[in-house]
Parts: structure tokens; C-alpha cells; sequence
């Protein structure tokens, strides 16, 4: 902590100043020096401040950094012990996901050719019905029977990997742009989605600060902000 007698001096010196600028008026030549002489002393008396606490703030920041490195420290054997099993519980589950699809997809295929079959049964009854009785309409409709694709729900195939309580897979999505102009194409012809376009303010900021007035992009504004600042006086 910081001696108690040094924060006094400091707090006690810097109460007084709101008051001292709630009572400024600033209407003349004087009266405008003696506002700077003010602001100027706000200036030193930030100094002195910074003085007394910074050494501190600094000692602690290290402190601060030097147990979140015995903390990771103390973690790292665990982190990567995590790791390690995560990536082989991963690999496993993904190869029982192979498996369940491959399952799947056998089941599926199967349960088609019998569906395809019954189909195909059904159309060769009515074809020879039709040939047999001369039904022109008959022959149509198996026609169109054959024509139409066959459906079959899909197969429920569970995967192997054993379900335990607290264990958990994630799936995350996230966009990657490979083509920025092609996006900007298409936000400036699907304008409700002008959010996926962001303007660079960071570039933008350095353009203002480097051109200023002068600066001239379609769409763009330089705004400009005066702020008074004081340093030290001489």
C-alpha cells in the first residue's frame, strides 16, 4: 500500500481544484492566461500524483504477471495432458463416425433396391394387365410409376462411441472471405446486408489524420475535434 501521508498531500491538494474551475470564468485576455495557469497546474499536480503512485501500480503489475506465470506454469502439464486425450477421444470418434455412415449409407441402399424392386414389380403387373386388357391408361400410370423417384426414410444407425456423462462434442462454424470483391459485389447489389461489410476505421482514422481536409473517398467524412492541451509551463 502507499504511505497514507502521501496520499493526503495528493488528495488534499487536487479536492480543491472542481471547485476552483466552477467558480472560472473566462471572459478576457487575463482572465483566459490565468485559466491556462490553471490548467498548467492541473498538469504538474497530475505529475506529482503519478509520482507517488506509479512505483506501486508498477510493482504490482509485476507481481501481478509473475503469479498468472506460476498459475500457467503450474497448469501447462495438465493443458497439454488435456489436449492430448481430447485429440485421441477426437480421433476415435471420428473414425465411429466413418463407421456409422458407411453403416448408414449400406442400410440406406439396401432399403432403396427393396423399395426400387417393389416398385418395379408393381409396374410390370400393371404393364401386363394393360397388354392383357388393353387398358391404354393403365399402361400410362405405370409408366409414370416407374418415372417417379423412390423414397425410403433414412437408416437410424448409432455410432459406438460409448455416451458419458460430461463428455461432450462442439461443433463450431465460422466464415472465411476468399474472394473480397465478389463479397462487396454482392452487398452492393443485396444492400440489407450491408453488415457483412465493415469499413476499416483504423485505416480510415490514419487517411484522416495523413490528408485531412484533403481527404476525398465516396461515402466518407473527415470529422474534426478540437481539444485543448496543457502541459507544463515554462
Amino acid at each position: 500500500m502507499v504511505a497514507d501521508t502521501q496520499i493526503d498531500i495528493v488528495r488534499a491538494e487536487a479536492m480543491d481544484w472542481p471547485t476552483k474551475a466552477r467558480a472560472l470564468v473566462v471572459s478576457d485576455a487575463p482572465s483566459y492566461t490565468g485559466a491556462a495557469a490553471l490548467l498548467q497546474g492541473i498538469k504538474a499536480l497530475r505529475k506529482q500524483i503519478a509520482d507517488v503512485f506509479d512505483p506501486h501500480i508498477t510493482r504490482a503489475h509485476q507481481a501481478h504477471k509473475a503469479l498468472v506465470k506460476e498459475k500457467a506454469d503450474a497448469e501447462a502439464p495438465l493443458t497439454e495432458a488435456e489436449t492430448t486425450i481430447k485429440g485421441r477421444l477426437k480421433t476415435y470418434d471420428d473414425a465411429q463416425e466413418k463407421i456409422r455412415a458407411e453403416a448408414q449409407r449400406v442400410a440406406d441402399a439396401a432399403a432403396l433396391k427393396v423399395e426400387q424392386d417393389k416398385v418395379l414389380a408393381q409396374a410390370a403387373a400393371m404393364e401386363i394387365e394393360a397388354a392383357a386388357t388393353g387398358d391404354t391408361q393403365l399402361q400410362a400410370d405405370a409408366e409414370a410409376l416407374i418415372s417417379q423417384p423412390v423414397y425410403v426414410a433414412p437408416a437410424q444407425v448409432a455410432k459406438a462411441t460409448p455416451v458419458i456423462s460430461g463428455i461432450s462434442y462442439a461443433t463450431t462454424y465460422s466464415a472465411r472471405v476468399i474472394d473480397k470483391m465478389a463479397l462487396i459485389r454482392f452487398v452492393a447489389a443485396n444492400p440489407q446486408f450491408i453488415g457483412l461489410v465493415d469499413a476499416n476505421q483504423v485505416a480510415l482514422n490514419q487517411q484522416a489524420r495523413s490528408l485531412k481536409k484533403a481527404m476525398q473517398i465516396p461515402g466518407v467524412v473527415v470529422d474534426e475535434k478540437r481539444d485543448v492541451r496543457a502541459g507544463v509551463g515554462r
